[in-house]
């Protein structure tokens, strides 16, 4: 006997749905992969940054720096990469006490702060001249 056509058919469509998912598995572990790999470097560079901050600032300036990180992780970053900058361009001799690390985080939140204007806008009215309160001849 021959086989029926229908199931050589049906066949074929659950083998390219097969090739289909496990193509989409693939692109899916690739993606995984790719993602790992790259929370890795960011954990390595987070390591060397540590490093580096360890070896410059002073135990109470880490700690200063550690408890500013749990509330502004920002500007946390921003002074660390200021200080490794400044210290890899040689303007840091020695260890960075707390008090300069306060300076530090004075002159950031000078730069993020923005400057705002007040003005009062005062509402005039339709019977009011600027011209007719003249109080001098009281």
């Amino acid at each position: 006997r021959n086989p029926s056509p229908p199931h050589r058919t049906t066949l074929s469509v659950s083998h390219k749905a097969d090739t289909s998912k496990s193509m989409a598995d693939a692109k899916m572990q690739q993606q995984m992969q790719a993602a790992q790999e790259h929370s890795k470097r960011i954990q390595e560079t987070k390591m060397k940054k540590d490093a580096i901050l360890k070896q410059i600032l002073s135990p109470e300036a880490a700690e200063r720096l550690t408890r500013i990180a749990l509330v502004k992780p920002e500007m946390a970053d921003q002074v660390s990469n200021m200080i490794i900058n400044m210290a890899s361009n040689g303007a840091i001799k020695g260890k960075v006490s707390e008090d300069t690390l306060k300076g530090y985080l004075a002159q950031i939140s000078e730069k993020a702060k923005p400057k705002t204007k007040i003005t009062f806008a005062r509402k005039r009215f339709a019977d009011e001249d600027d011209d007719s309160e003249d109080y001098d001849d009281m």
